[in-house]
């Protein structure tokens, strides 16, 4: 008695596989469990009813009623035995194979072990539900060769989960586990046909078979061959360890799929020890929908095996969008706002931007999309560094507990995260107030207390980031690249979900190649493209901040006459006629731009800014010019 009141040993109930499922339940990851095995535990509720009942039917019918140990059957059992003078029939209960499956050594062909076994199915019954004695037995009986429990076998004969299982597959899982290997449908097919069959025919009356429905599961094909599971999110298993992930992960296959491949073809054109990564998340919810941690988790020239998502970073210029929406926020700028992009020193820091060159005067717009650093600069010391750092350092959590302030260093990447970290600080900016953060598991609750952006700067800056990309398609991005281009980023925002991609150097030796626009920001658009992401949508009660700003452009007249804001010219010529007031002063990309005979001389094809000011007034038109060359 005393032994049969202590919990009972788990055994080999403890030993279990780390799978990765999608959001859908797909294997996106196997790691094997300690001994070997393809082991998953279960839930009852996870199982479909029917195989459920013909188990029982087959193997155990007064399951319900016993208590580990049925009475009836080993009187059964031994009339047999004494009939025939050899064993014909066992006597083991469901509970009793549990026990057995659980301690192997309790399986031995010897009286004292099967009454060992007993007293362990008594154990069993006292401490233990039903449910809970089914779901050991359904994680841990064998389906031949290394797969265990009827998620393993569920996917590796049917490719399916074991809520979705036919009549005819039920049968065969039932029959399998008595002869594992002599059973096998890849190996024995006829054996395993036979044993299905069995089990059809002890429980038709059970389950109420019509003789059409009989002979359709009997005769319904068997698997020809096991699944095996390929390898998609190598670094997602790692990062959550040796765990029996029972709960979906959010990822979704076919995206992680893809972005898996679209990593792995653009790091193969650039040169070792270069490497990439990127992840998808769903914005408003937080769920991390692809994550790709290198481009080759075996690559050993590229240290592949290293999650670059969670190394720690120079993030580059991709703060920036952040310092401004804080400025607007405390009413510090305006949208209006035109830096002086000159030459500063600030306590002994003479900052330069990545070209080396400066451009005079320039809106807050064309400094966020160049990625200029004085402006950044300049706007970081009026809302005080350090007041800022400690709001993402305390937005971010524990992990910058110990490292050093980056100053005004911090507007050009000298505040070092990991992607993770950015992205969940893009999260918070691409739809502030709503709490969300980063979310691996589909159950998983991501809503927190914080938060750092109010919706009216945050906004304003995200419509300010919008700009058309070489198909004329909208796009909003913010790129990065570190000082000695070991990292490069982009961001980028759709409507529904945030994308971003890493390239960068294993241990932080320089390049001469890399950058966020030539090199991250093309993999955001395949990405983009591949998944088929929406477009952004500009905010329209945003297009200005301040309330005060919005009564002094009310009193302005219209000052760009030609061409209209979002207008997409097509031309064959650089030069785009611009009409308005004669003594305007003209602005091209933030730049002072003279006309000449009434038309403005482009740089390139693409998305540009035609800027007017006139005593006070000031108005901004977005063009795209699509160049065909004759």
């Amino acid at each position: 008695m005393i032994y049969i009141m202590r919990p009972p040993d788990p055994g080999r109930l403890s030993d279990l596989s780390s799978v990765v499922r999608s959001s859908g339940e797909d294997v996106l990851e196997l790691r094997l469990s300690k001994s070997g095995h393809w082991r998953e535990s279960v839930r009852l509720s996870k199982i479909d009813p029917q195989l459920i009942e013909l188990l029982i039917a087959y193997e155990d019918k007064r399951f319900w009623k016993h208590h580990g140990v049925d009475p009836l059957a080993i009187l059964r059992a031994v009339k047999d035995y004494l009939a025939a003078g050899r064993i014909t029939s066992g006597a083991s209960t469901l509970t009793m194979q549990t026990a057995r499956l659980m301690r192997p050594e309790l399986g031995k062909r010897s009286l004292f072990v099967k009454l060992h076994q007993m007293l362990e199915a008594f154990r069993l019954e006292a401490h233990w539900t039903k449910d809970e004695i089914l779901e050991a037995y359904f994680t841990l009986a064998p389906y031949g060769g290394n797969i265990e429990g009827i998620k393993a076998a569920s996917e590796a004969w049917f490719q399916k989960l074991p809520l979705q299982l036919t009549v005819s597959e039920a049968a065969l899982l039932v029959a399998l586990p008595q002869s594992p290997e002599s059973r096998r449908p890849d190996r024995h097919p006829q054996k395993a046909f036979l044993a299905k069959s069995r089990v059809l025919t002890a429980t038709k009356e059970k389950l109420f078979l019509t003789e059409e429905e009989f002979v359709e599961y009997k005769t319904e094909a068997l698997p020809f061959r096991r699944y095996k599971p390929s390898s998609y999110s190598p670094h997602f298993a790692d990062r959550f360890g040796r765990l029996d992930l029972a709960e979906p992960s959010t990822l979704d296959k076919e995206w992680q799929t893809a972005v898996k491949n679209i990593v792995s073809h653009a790091t193969n054109q650039l040169p070792e020890p270069i490497n990439a990564a990127a992840m998808v998340v769903e914005r408003k919810t937080g769920k991390v929908r692809a994550y790709v941690g290198s481009s080759d988790y075996l690559s050993q020239a590229r240290k592949g095996g290293v999650n670059y998502l969670k190394s720690v970073r120079s993030p580059g210029s991709t703060l920036k969008p952040f310092i401004y929406a804080k400025a607007l926020q405390r009413n510090l700028i305006s949208t209006g706002e035109v830096f002086e992009d000159t030459a500063i020193q600030t306590a002994g820091y003479s900052p330069t931007n990545f070209d080396q060159t400066f451009s005079g005067q320039v809106t807050l717009q064309e400094s966020l999309i160049r990625s200029l650093n004085i402006p950044a600069i300049t706007t970081l010391e009026k809302i005080n560094v350090q007041a800022f750092e400690n709001d993402l350092r305390s937005y971010l959590g524990g992990n910058f507990s110990q490292s050093n302030y980056a100053g005004l260093s911090l507007a050009v990447g000298g505040f070092y995260m990991t992607a993770e970290d950015l992205m969940a600080l893009y999260l918070e900016f691409a739809d502030p107030g709503l709490k969300s953060r980063l979310t691996f598991f589909e159950q998983s609750s991501n809503h927190e207390g914080s938060f750092l952006f109010e919706e009216k700067s945050a906004k304003t800056i995200q419509n300010m980031l919008i700009q058309f990309n070489g198909a004329g398609r909208k796009v909003a991005f913010k790129t990065g690249t570190s000082h000695n281009r070991q990292d490069a980023w982009t961001i980028q925002l759709t409507q529904n979900h945030i994308v971003l991609a890493w390239l960068g150097t294993p241990d932080n030796e320089p390049t001469q190649i890399l950058t966020g626009r030539s090199a991250a920001f093309p993999i955001t658009e395949k990405i983009v493209n591949a998944l088929g992401l929406s477009s952004p949508r500009k905010f329209k009660d945003f297009e200005q901040h301040a309330d005060d700003e919005k009564l002094v452009l009310k009193s302005c007249d219209r000052l760009i006459q030609f061409p209209e804001n979002g207008e997409w010219l097509r031309s064959d010529s650089l030069a785009v006629s611009v009409s308005g007031p004669t003594q305007a002063i003209w602005y091209l990309n933030g730049k002072p731009m003279a006309l000449e005979h009434g038309q403005m001389r482009l740089p390139n094809a693409g998305s540009h800014k035609i800027t007017a000011r006139l005593d006070g007034c000031r108005e901004t038109n977005e063009i795209f010019l699509d160049f065909k060359k004759n």
